[in-house]
């Protein structure tokens, strides 16, 4: 069994490859080879064919793959829902509440989206997911933000100085 190489991986490529299924078909025409890897990696979820159909992408002619990024991004640009979650509910939220107040406890709760949130730490986790894999998932990327602080700096991300007020995680 092949392991993704990073968190998300998989989904990333599903969610990639959804977009691109209607450009394909509308460019490419009904019996493409990248359309078919496109639905079946869809179809069998697994990420060999996943990676298999995102590479033949890649190995398209630079013309032709970037008319299909550009369908892709103006399909993107079509209006959407406020929340791009809201469809995907309901979840099993754990929100950190306001990161400069240490004292209060996460509230856990059921949502349908991530509307009226507090802004400091908010996890989603799809019902049915087991509680160790999601607990270990956690403690993976926990480890991953331990490793390299830079990721809660704004310093790092916007360039602010400590004076400003602008360091919040490291």
């Amino acid at each position: 069994m092949q392991r993704e190489r990073y968190p998300g991986e998989a989904a990333g490529l599903r969610n990639f490859l959804a977009g691109l299924l209607p450009v394909a078909e509308r460019e490419l025409g009904p019996d493409s080879l990248l359309l078919h890897a496109i639905r079946r990696a869809l179809k069998s979820g697994a990420l060999a064919d996943l990676r298999r159909a995102r590479q033949m992408f890649n190995l398209l002619p630079r013309e032709r793959k970037r008319a299909l990024s550009s369908g892709l991004v103006a399909a993107r640009r079509e209006p959407r829902d406020a929340d791009p979650v809201a469809d995907r509910g309901p979840w099993i939220t754990f929100d950190g509440g306001n990161p400069t107040d240490r004292g209060t406890r996460p509230r856990i709760g059921i949502g349908e989206s991530t509307v009226g949130t507090t802004g400091g730490l908010l996890v989603l986790i799809r019902p049915g997911t087991l509680p160790s894999f999601a607990a270990g998932a956690l403690r993976r990327i926990a480890r991953l933000i331990e490793d390299d602080r830079r990721l809660l700096s704004d310093r790092f991300w916007f360039g602010r100085s400590r004076d400003a007020g602008g360091d919040t995680g490291a």
